[in-house]
């Protein structure tokens, strides 16, 4: 293999990703969203309350085919698309700006936070999301810019197919469609487009696509698309807090390539559709821009009026940007290449660094020895234990054997903590005023007469019991677990047993 030739360096990135992140996953528990993931995708449906379903449905596949709920082997898919991921991002550069751009698009893919960990293992809908984004937007390239191929049924067919299955995994592969028609009205060359009947075919096969979601909540009062479109919900004037998400924004991306690849947007954005006579570059940069912008704004504006605003949302079009930045950095490098190299080997060592320091911590907790006083107002990376603790302590009490026939949790979160630490061995009955698909899992009144185990964090359910006990016969203490965290406790589990259930909880979202 020539190591100088652009496939061959995007060869060795690829496998040498795919060894780290199945190196770190190996050692590194589930997260709260990922242990939640893999609870609720035992049962299968048409749609979830929180996302849409693609990405539940891989679990649900992954643990028929495997038999097993192990981390690793459920993480394994996602580790995969973000491979593949990848390599289309390679393809997509060097298809727009040449195959050095690609190259450096797929490095500094790998070398950014929020893609490298986040969409790049963990058991989100972020991975199937953008695997199917560049999938797309690689269709959608071949269609603009091949004059041979814009007349392609099987092109637009595919375009379509792909987006409705990006919408299958999060709602934001939507921005794909705007951003096409953007592209589309603002380029002179592809403007007669909208007079023929691709575009209108792609659009309808990907909402075919989507109809498990629009039938899933049209059975359920809407309540995935209330539930999205509440967080986006004007509250008033917040100036701050959109500076904080950019902030955010920027730590996901890591600062060093968030820079730049802001800079290089936004003098695209300027710059516009061109001539490509003159410049045959810049529509492709526009093309970008048009897909790119989309969730970037949207997202990042909407914090302004008090909006929720996760600092990943804006990904996608982060990612559809990076080949901006790839090319961007061929043009850097032929002026001073000095200067590129060395920012390059900080990027991938700084990386490493980050990654070998948090990720040895949240498997062993090393910090806390070393500096507990950064740890004061708690640590987050104890959302990634698996509370392993809790199946044993209740075989050596003898509660799997007793006449408890279901589990309660006060809150979505420990709901799933609780659900995947016992394998579904007893229904989970959130009860709760946010018990997010829990909700719709089972009902309380299918529990009426039976007792239950109540589990959970000690200081949540300290705060429940009182509410819990017009609920029971009776409440009775049993017993408090360790989570550990390479044999030194973290925090607290409290197990209550509680008899003769009501089944009168008033369940949220008009359950």
């Amino acid at each position: 293999m020539n190591f100088k030739s652009p496939p061959s360096i995007v060869t060795l990135i690829i496998i040498s990703g795919t060894l780290f992140r199945i190196a770190l996953d190996g050692v590194i528990g589930l997260g709260v969203d990922e242990s939640y993931v893999v609870s609720i995708a035992r049962n299968f449906s048409l749609s979830y309350f929180d996302h849409p379903p693609l990405h539940f449905w891989i679990i649900w596949l992954t643990n028929h085919i495997t038999g097993s709920e192990n981390g690793l082997v459920l993480r394994l898919p996602f580790i995969g698309m973000f491979a593949a991921i990848t390599w289309m991002m390679y393809r997509l550069g060097s298809k727009l700006f040449g195959e050095w751009a690609g190259v450096y698009a797929a490095l500094l893919l790998n070398v950014s936070a929020v893609f490298s960990l986040s969409t790049g293992s963990w058991i989100l809908p972020d991975g199937p999301l953008m695997f199917l984004m560049m999938a797309a937007t690689l269709v959608l390239a071949r269609l603009f810019f091949e004059p041979t191929a814009n007349s392609s049924w099987e092109l637009w067919l595919a375009a379509g197919l792909l987006i409705g299955l990006g919408m299958l995994a999060k709602y934001h592969a939507v921005f794909l469609i705007f951003g096409s028609l953007l592209f589309m009205l603002t380029t002179k060359e592809c403007r007669g487009m909208l007079l023929t009947l691709g575009p209108y075919l792609a659009v309808g096969v990907a909402a075919i696509v989507f109809l498990p979601v629009i039938l899933w909540n049209q059975e359920h009062h809407w309540i995935s698309f209330l539930f999205q479109s509440g967080r986006g919900v004007a509250k008033g004037f917040y100036p701050l807090k959109m500076l904080g998400n950019i902030a955010g924004q920027a730590v996901w991306v890591l600062p060093w390539i968030w820079v730049p690849l802001v800079w290089v947007l936004l003098k695209a954005i300027f710059a516009g559709p061109g001539d490509p006579r003159r410049n045959p570059l810049q529509n492709r940069q526009w093309f970008l821009c048009c897909l790119a912008s989309g969730p970037i704004t949207l997202f990042t504006a909407a914090t302004l009026w008090g909006a929720q605003g996760l600092f990943h949302w804006q990904a996608p079009g982060y990612l559809l940007a990076m080949p901006l930045l790839g090319r961007a950095v061929v043009g850097w490098a032929e002026r001073d290449n000095g200067i590129i190299r060395r920012w390059l080997t900080a990027s991938i060592t700084i990386f490493l660094l980050i990654i070998v320091v948090l990720g040895s911590h949240t498997a062993t907790g090393w910090m806390r020895q070393v500096q507990p006083h950064w740890f004061e107002s708690g640590d987050p990376t104890t959302e990634a234990l698996d509370w392993k603790s809790l199946p044993t302590y209740l075989t050596e009490q003898g509660l799997f054997d007793s006449k408890a026939q279901f589990v309660v949790a006060a809150h979505w979160i420990d709901a799933g903590k609780l659900d995947y630490a016992l394998g579904g061995r007893f229904p989970i009955l959130c009860l709760s005023n946010e018990p997010h698909h829990f909700a719709f899992l089972h009902k309380p009144a299918d529990f009426r007469g039976k007792d239950a185990l109540i589990i959970g964090r000690k200081a949540i359910i300290e705060q429940v019991i009182p509410l819990y006990r017009s609920y029971f016969d009776d409440i009775q203490f049993v017993g408090m677990i360790p989570v550990t965290r390479a044999g030194i406790p973290e925090f607290d589990l409290v197990v209550f047993y509680a008899k003769n259930f009501s089944g009168t909880f008033s369940m949220p979202y008009g359950q």
